[in-house]
């Protein structure tokens, strides 16, 4: 699944109202632990704002404003702020789960893990243990 939300801010400099905007990949950004105070870096880059003008400065005081989630995003952008935290879990979990159910197809010949009852919840619930045992023993 594709998660992105578009971000934007509105500044003025040099006596014009600027409105940068970009789409960002959630994927990407949370899969290489991108973090949420590299996107003023990022909206520069794409709206070709030079990272060591006044202009960026400019950029960089104003807040950001996330808005058209797609994706997982849906449920963490709310009046214009995103709840990092919350995406952050959700999309671990997330991708968790896409593991799991590759691992119950190749196993079990199972398409979804809803397929059958509990299967979830367990395999879950054994992935939970393993991660308790291994920072038992670190």
């Amino acid at each position: 699944m594709s998660n992105s939300v578009r971000v934007s801010a509105t500044f003025s400099f040099r006596g014009k109202t600027l409105h940068p905007e970009m789409r960002l990949d959630l994927d990407q950004l949370l899969a290489h632990d991108g973090r949420p105070d590299d996107i003023h870096a990022m909206l520069a880059t794409v709206n070709d704002i030079d990272h060591y003008s006044y202009e960026y400065e400019m950029l960089q005081a104003e807040p950001l404003v996330f808005d058209e989630p797609r994706g997982l995003a849906s449920d963490f952008v709310k009046n214009g702020q995103m709840d990092w935290a919350g995406l952050s879990a959700a999309w671990s979990e997330q991708r968790l789960l896409e593991e799991l159910s590759d691992i119950a197809r190749r196993h079990m010949d199972i398409d979804s893990l809803k397929d059958l009852p509990g299967l979830q919840a367990t395999l879950m619930e054994a992935y939970l243990a393993g991660q308790k045992h291994s920072l038992a023993s670190e």
